[in-house]
């Protein structure tokens, strides 16, 4: 199973990875710089070189399998980077299969070489693409959704990925907090209302809880100092609103 999944997800010609394959899918994908060291992800060869605000969503999402009785499931961290998070499941699961997709080769290199275990695999894919249809319990999704110009498409892939009533945990920055006008993005096409975020969710997902984050300190402004928080200040704040909101999404019986 482990190794028919891998073959799901790895790419099968590189002529064709960035070739639409559905009609609704995008049909073109922006020059982007898809390097490990473009800015656009965190890069660390230890999880001692990983910043707090990204390691303490992973602890949340492993909350959620505890929880919800995922350790011997399909995980799936989509845009994945280079695979700390992915480590982090598969090393505290060790009868899930976590699998890791990012649209960096460089990125799975490092992954590979630093973050593999015997139950994760990494895949090198850039998007568009198609997700095995229900295949997975539980799909990670942080600070990708914005990085993506067709997130409505993303968003349905996902939750066509997951099994009836898997869930999803998402991250994405918040336009009320941290507005995307003020403080210009070369990899973000867009930042997400709360209430924006949900109805665009709703056509397949019921929401269970969401959790906001503060990373940098902000101008009165709304500028952002790129200046960071003490790590204390980084921890989620569950139905509290940050310059990052996170959601757990459950897959409905019936997406419409």
């Amino acid at each position: 199973m482990f190794m028919q999944m891998w073959k799901l997800l790895r790419p099968t010609d590189k002529a064709m990875q960035n070739i639409v394959t559905t009609p609704q899918a995008v049909q073109h994908v922006p020059e982007r710089d898809y390097s490990l060291l473009s800015g656009e992800r965190q890069v660390g060869r230890s999880l001692d070189d990983i910043r707090r605000d990204h390691t303490v969503r992973y602890e949340l999402a492993e909350r959620v399998i505890r929880l919800c009785q995922y350790e011997s499931s399909n995980i799936l961290d989509l845009f994945c980077g280079n695979g700390y998070g992915t480590y982090l499941v598969a090393r505290d699961f060790a009868k899930a299969q976590v699998f890791g997709v990012d649209g960096s080769n460089e990125a799975i290199d490092m992954a590979n070489e630093y973050y593999s275990l015997p139950n994760n695999l990494f895949s090198f894919k850039r998007y568009p693409f198609r997700l095995p249809e229900g295949a997975f319990d539980f799909v990670i999704c942080f600070e990708s959704l914005e990085h993506v110009e067709e997130d409505h498409s993303l968003l349905r892939e996902i939750c066509g990925s997951l099994k009836p009533g898997g869930r999803a945990l998402i991250s994405v920055p918040n336009q009320e907090r941290h507005p995307l006008e003020k403080n210009p993005h070369q990899f973000h096409f867009r930042h997400y209302r709360h209430d924006d975020f949900l109805r665009m969710a709703m056509f397949g997902f019921s929401l269970e809880s969401w959790y906001g984050q503060d990373v940098y300190s902000f101008s009165p402004e709304g500028i952002n100092t790129f200046q960071l928080l003490p790590p204390a200040q980084m921890e989620l704040k569950q139905g509290v609103s940050g310059q990052v909101n996170i959601f757990l999404l459950r897959k409905k019986a019936s997406p419409s």
